[in-house]
């Protein structure tokens, strides 16, 4: 298979990620900054909303590959919790760097010709003795190859965003 060289595949939203734990090593802190929906910083996702009337979440990503949907927020690291602006208390969309998607978890594309299905994982995280991340594992089997493959979570992401493998990026 000829491997295209004029293909980007990593788009600012894991470049967020990227910076997040970037900050860490950078501040040598004890644990991660995450990023809030106010403070005009990339998601992996272009942003998260609710619809009250038809009761329907949306990670309004539809650019991407695969139908990667609102209930992959926890897989995403992405938290509506509470913060405090102007001294009131406020609830916000914020960005973690652990992603972590599990075992069971199946995700077919765009197009319908092909699903992933998530075998075996294990998710990102800190190894406080290396100072650096663990970028974790997603083994998985995918319909249209019949193959089962191994890929960190970072890279399995980067699958779900622009349909490539790594080796087809540059």
């Amino acid at each position: 298979m000829a491997i295209k060289k004029d293909t980007l595949c990593y788009e600012a939203g894991i470049n967020a990620i990227t910076h997040i734990i970037n900050l860490r090593k950078k501040k040598n802190k004890d644990q991660f900054d995450r990023l809030d929906e106010d403070k005009n910083v990339p998601f992996v996702v272009p942003v998260v909303t609710w619809d009250s009337v038809t009761q329907t979440g949306s990670l309004n990503n539809d650019h991407w590959a695969f139908n990667v949907g609102y209930g992959f927020r926890e897989a995403l690291d992405l938290i509506f919790m509470e913060r405090v602006r102007n001294k009131q208390k406020v609830y916000r969309w914020s960005q973690g760097p652990i992603i972590a998607f599990k075992e069971g978890d199946l995700i077919r594309s765009k197009d319908n010709k092909r699903s992933v299905q998530v075998r075996f994982a294990n998710p990102m995280g800190w190894d406080a003795d290396k100072n650096e991340m663990y970028y974790g594992s997603v083994t998985y089997f995918e319909s249209n190859s019949l193959e089962t493959k191994i890929l960190s979570q970072i890279d399995f992401l980067n699958l779900l965003i622009t349909g490539k493998e790594p080796s087809e990026c540059i």
